[in-house]
């Protein structure tokens, strides 16, 4: 009688304790699958507000894109044309036959000078010999332009002046009708003095030491800088064992323990 009663109590026991592991698994298990769905609920917001973030990203380089095609199409009416259309009228009514015979005239006058100075540089003009800037001809047109590119740059310039513009009514008013007048500066500020160009003072100028190097001529009694032992000549060019011997002259004789390496039989003709 007893171990039946022990029995049942055992069962019991056993059956509650079934269920109450049942129960702890089930919970665990809605516990886990709401944070799953918790954390498949902010991957979908998280997909949607990219979505519309790239959505919004999507419509501002649009924006931004017609803005630039707008600019550039007002630019071009307004800027472009403006300045290249009067001057292209300009080019293509010049006379060609005339713009032949001024470019050759010009060329002439350069093959001139280089055949009687021997050299020019494109970094030294003297004028008194030969200025070639005398023959460039340039073709200009002036306009007052709206310039889209530079219209916030433009308001910004504007502002400014009207804050100056306030400024200075306000310290007129302190300073009784005074005035304030600023000096406005001309040419840069790194510009080179007119009076150090004299001799002896900066001779770092066009009309310097280089034009003095220039300007004079080679002498037996000067400086030997100016020899040259080269024959340029591009039409006669020298040929021959000697020519070669001076260019590539024989080497010093070496000896190796008292042997004495016999002369070669190799002869230049």
């Amino acid at each position: 009688m007893k171990h039946e009663l022990y029995m049942k109590e055992q069962e019991a026991m056993q059956k509650k304790l079934a269920d109450t592991i049942a129960e702890n698994l089930q919970r665990q298990k809605s516990k886990k699958e709401g944070q799953y769905l918790k954390l498949q609920q902010e991957v979908e917001d998280g997909k949607l507000l990219a979505k519309e973030l790239h959505e919004k990203l999507e419509l501002q380089n649009q924006s931004k894109a017609r803005q630039y095609s707008r600019m550039h199409e007002e630019w071009t009416a307004e800027v472009f044309h403006k300045l290249n259309d009067p001057i292209l009228n300009e080019v293509q009514a010049l006379d060609g036959s005339k713009r032949s015979a001024e470019r050759a005239e010009a060329y002439q006058k350069f093959l001139d000078i280089t055949n009687k100075k021997g050299g020019l540089f494109r970094d030294i003009i003297i004028e008194s010999e030969y200025n070639p800037l005398q023959d460039a001809k340039f073709l200009s047109h002036r306009t007052v332009l709206d310039d889209p590119v530079k219209r916030v740059i433009r308001r910004r310039e504007e502002e400014d002046a009207i804050a100056r513009d306030g400024a200075n009514m306000a310290s007129e008013d302190q300073s009784g009708g005074a005035g304030y007048a600023s000096k406005q500066q001309i040419g840069r500020v790194d510009n080179l003095d007119v009076k150090l160009w004299s001799q002896g003072v900066f001779e770092s100028t066009p009309y310097g030491y280089f034009h003095k190097m220039m300007s004079s001529t080679a002498s037996s009694e000067g400086s030997k800088t100016y020899a040259s032992r080269v024959k340029l000549d591009h039409y006669n060019v020298e040929t021959g064992a000697e020519v070669v011997s001076q260019e590539l002259p024989k080497g010093k004789r070496t000896n190796f323990d008292g042997y004495t390496i016999p002369q070669t039989t190799i002869q230049l003709r």
